[in-house]
This record gives structure tokens, sequence and C-alpha cells, in this order.
């Protein structure tokens, strides 16, 4: 019961301080060779608060984190949590047509970056959305810039050659290592855990991103209920290889492992082969994955020199595509006998169903599971919103204190999320087994409503990919004179293979009911994809559209 969590009333900072009572000598975090113990991790905290009090941050101001992963990102984390800051975390793929809008909505008043990163242009993308840093000007009297006014101090990680404007993390450390932490709290005194702790932006398809606002409360609690569900104690080796920007890489992750004393492996970005030998060098026994990795782990040529054994669970989430047999594959060949897929959402946390470790291998593989601890869950039927009784297929409502209060500065928005009666309005499809399990089936903007059937995406996609010449497979609907609506399909084939239009549709018809049949076929080499933190998803609004324009129906193309 939710009644049994120890964390159930700390802050991250709490958290943290608990942490390093029980276990200060135990690994805490690892990254790029180096490690640090709890009481290390807690002694980082404080010294980076005391770099935030330095440059005049206090409870409620808001605190942008644009850097890739690395411990500075999760110091300056902490040390938020320990002042009451809000931690605005930013996707390292934002460009600068994205970057400014979210500076702005989120009140940032202080943005902690990186320099000289391969893979990221920070500096230059900074200089094209402040045009001051072009021209050496310093931030206006008062603090801001004009595309960005409440903008006071940007803090650069890495920084080769320092720039008007800019501020060394280096330089800022060694002030506040020099002032002894004189004026940082010996405690996150003041902090209370209904706080705003951070605020998570979801990607905006159709509108601009919102904000969630993430309290200590909503999410500190959920790691110790991940690691109890998980199986994960003190002496796991947690692998974590997506971005801290997302609730799972930033939240549940570590808050997992922080919550039960385990050790928290970083790399800066995902590699295969890196993983490779992280799980054997590092003895790694959970990892947290999406589809696209586990198959690029896998597949590799150099799998099988690596010994992977200490491996025995993780979460995985087939979310950019997957293929048939994935799930089974991961716990034969790679070994994670205690693996399951779980549902989530940046509003409700990334792991709000998972499942139980006694279930059979068919459920584990299936989305979804049982209500994390701290949520409730209802279906209510997609038309009359009418929750449903016993079994059955409808949308997914939350309620409960890991559930946001809201998004930022966005109060229409957070009316609508809302029922009337303080249910979170998910957007998702799933259905309820006769036990009582939920199965995530598909986005409710993306299933299909054949002859008044609601249909997966999913169920469809999973069928064809059945079939060995079929690597990946994409349905999206179309408007149909006899059906209302039909399935379409985009098939990625197997390397070496041609499947045709005919042999998909062919496959369907014996393994599924006939309206569930594409009744548009199109074989292609890939589809346009969206990037994202824990990997780039089909863009099916876009093949939709495609779709729409090939048959002369592109007035159609919004549902």
């Amino acid at each position: 019961m939710d009644d049994a969590n120890p964390t159930l009333e700390l802050t991250l900072g709490g958290l943290i301080v608990r942490a390093a009572a029980r276990w200060p000598h135990r690994t805490a975090l690892a990254f790029d060779g180096e490690q640090l113990d709890y009481a290390g991790l807690l002694a980082q905290a404080r010294l980076y608060a005391g770099c935030l009090i330095d440059l005049g941050v206090r409870k409620g101001d808001k605190v942008g984190l644009w850097l890739p992963n690395r411990p500075a990102w999760l110091h300056m984390q902490h040390a938020c949590a320990w002042l009451g800051a809000v931690v605005v975390p930013l996707n390292t793929r934002y460009k600068e047509h994205e970057l400014p809008y979210l500076l702005q909505q989120s009140d940032v008043s202080v943005l902690v970056t990186a320099d000289g990163d391969p893979q990221v242009d920070f500096s230059g993308t900074l200089k094209a959305i402040l045009p001051e840093l072009m021209s050496g000007q310093e931030p206006r009297e008062g603090g801001g810039y004009a595309s960005c006014p409440r903008l006071r101090h940007i803090v650069v990680d890495g920084l080769a050659q320092l720039t008007s404007g800019l501020l060394s993390l280096q330089d800022v450390l060694q002030r506040a290592r020099a002032r002894s932490h004189a004026s940082v709290p010996g405690a996150p005194a003041g902090v209370e855990a209904d706080d705003p702790f951070t605020i998570l932006y979801t990607s905006g398809t159709t509108s601009k991103p919102k904000g969630a606002i993430i309290t200590h409360r909503n999410t500190v609690p959920h790691g110790w209920s991940c690691a109890q569900a998980s199986g994960v104690d003190e002496t796991d080796r947690i692998l974590l290889s997506v971005p801290f920007c997302g609730s799972w890489g930033g939240l549940c992750i570590p808050g997992m492992a922080f919550a039960c004393g385990a050790a928290l492996v970083v790399t800066a970005s995902f590699d295969p082969l890196e993983t490779l030998r992280l799980f054997e060098r590092e003895r790694i026994t959970f990892w947290p994955a999406v589809d696209a990795m586990t198959m690029a782990v896998m597949d590799h040529p150099e799998f099988a020199r690596h010994d992977h054994s200490s491996l025995r669970g993780g979460w995985f989430v087939m979310n950019t595509g997957g293929r048939d047999g994935l799930f089974e594959e991961i716990l034969a060949k790679l070994g994670a006998r205690r693996a399951f897929q779980p549902y989530g959402m940046t509003e409700i946390n990334s792991v709000a169903l998972y499942h139980r470790p006694d279930e059979p291998v068919a459920a584990l593989a299936e989305p979804g599971g049982w209500p994390a601890l701290g949520l409730e869950v209802r279906l209510v039927d997609v038309h009359t919103q009418v929750p449903l009784q016993g079994p059955g297929q409808g949308e997914m409502q939350f309620r409960g204190p890991r559930v946001t209060p809201g998004y930022y500065n966005k109060e229409s928005e957070t009316r609508a999320a809302f029922t009337d009666d303080g249910w979170f309005r998910s957007g998702d499809l799933a259905l309820r087994h006769a036990g009582g399990r939920i199965q995530f089936l598909s986005r409710l903007r993306e299933a299909l409503r054949i002859n008044h059937f609601m249909v997966s995406p999913r169920e469809i996609e999973e069928c064809i990919m059945e079939l060995g010449s079929v690597h990946q497979c994409f349905v999206v609907s179309v408007p149909d004179s006899k059906l209302g609506e039909a399935a379409a399909a985009y098939v990625i084939p197997a390397p070496g293979s041609s499947p045709t239009p005919e042999e998909v549709r062919g496959h369907c018809r014996r393994r599924m009911a006939s309206y569930k049949v594409p009744v548009h076929v199109r074989i292609v080499q890939d589809v346009p994809r969206t990037p994202g933190p824990h990997g780039d998803k089909a863009q099916k609004g876009k093949l939709r559209e495609m779709l729409l324009a090939e048959l002369g129906q592109p007035g159609k193309a919004t549902r």
C-alpha cells in the first residue's frame, strides 16, 4: 500500500538526505569512469545550491537546464530542489525557433547550458536567439534580454572562451566553494512536498508545447514505488541512457535509484557498442530502454562478444515501431527476465501502469498493467464519457497524488485536461481485461473507427509485423465510403526482403476480421519521424496527409 512508502512526504532534497544517511559510501552515480557515493551526492547538491544563491535564485524561481546527460545536470536539479526553485528541463534537440517560446513561457531566470558538445551547437543557437551575445552586450540593466526579458544569467559548463553575458560554471562553483556554503540552508527547509519541483514540456503536435507542473509529491514517492514493482534494491546497478530532459530519464529512473540506494550509471548519449561495454564493465542489472535502443544493441555485430549476464530486468517501451517478437527477444537473447512494458505520460509519471512479476510473458509484453501507488485509473466510454464497469474498452482517466495539478500559465488547457469530477483525461484508448489489468491500445486521435468499431492501429501493425519480410509497420486511418474509415498501412521491409501489398493484405485476411484488413498498403523504405528524448517517433499525421493527397482527398487530412 502507498501508506508503507517511506518517501511519501519527502521533497527531492529530503530524498537525497535520506539516501546519504542510509548509504553514505555506496555508489550513487557513475559517469565516464568516475564514481560518486551518496555522501558526495549530497555534498554536490549543497555546493550547487550555493552557486544558485550567488546568482540570486530563490524559492519559486525557474532554472532552465539545457545540456546533455552529465553529473552537473543532476547536481543542478538537486540544488533547485534544495532551495525550492523550479527546474525547467529543455531538450537538447530544441532549435532556435523553439527555445525562445519555452524560455519565455516558463519564466526562466537562470539558464544552465553547455559548450563544446560534438552533437549540439548550444552556443550557436543561443547567439541566434539572443543577438546581444553576438555583439558582446551585457544583459539589460536589471537583467533580461530583448527576446527573453526574465532571463538574468546564462551559466555554461565547459566554456572554452568566456563571452560577455555568459558565466562559467567552473568559476561559479569556485566562488561557492570559497564561501564554504555559508548561505546554503543546512536542510531543504521551507520546501514542501506540494511545492512545484519541475515543469515538463509535452511535445506540441497541434499547438504550442504545454508545461506540466510536477510537484515533489507527484514524483518523489513514485521512485520508491517503481523500485518495489521492479524488484530493484541497493544491490542494483541501473543504466540510464535516455535523456535527463524527459520524465523517464530525469524523474522516474533517478528517483527509483535514489529511493532504494542503487547505483545510477549514466551515459552522455546512447551508443549500442558503448552500452554493451557498460553491461560488462559496470555489471549492469537493470536497463530502462525503448525499442530502437534494444534492437540496436541486440543486432550489433559485437553483441555475442560482450558479457551481459548480470542484466536481470528493465522497462522496455515499444514507442518507435518495434518489430515482431521483440519483447520475447529481450527475455531470451538479452536475458532481462524481470522485464515489462510500462505505460505512462508526462502528466502522470512515466511508469504509471506497471506489471506484476508473476504475470505470464504474453501479459508482460503488453503495454500497461496495474496502477502505480498513488494513482487511480478508470475507463470511460469514448462517446458518452460514462465510466465503464468491468471489462471493456475506453479512454483512460487518472486521479491521485501522482497527477499533475495542471499546466504552467495555461488555465484553459488545465481546465480542458480534467473532467468536472477531477479525473485527468489521458486521451488514450485502453482495454480492461477480465482480471482488471489495463492494456494500452493507442492514442485516441490515432484509433480507427471502422463500421462503428474502435480499432487500435497497433493490433494491425503487430499482425503485419508477424511476416518475416516486414521490419516495421505503421497504420493510419483514411476516409472510406463503405466503412466510414479504413486502415492504411505503411510497411518497411526487412533487410533483403520485398513484401508486396497483396502478401500483406492476404496475411491480414487470414489473421483478422475483414474490416481490419488494410484497404491501402504502401511499401516504403522509411517514414517521416519526429525526434524525441526516447527515440524518433513516426509522424502518423504526416503519413495520413501523404496518403490523402495521393488519393486526391487533401481537404480531409485533419480528422
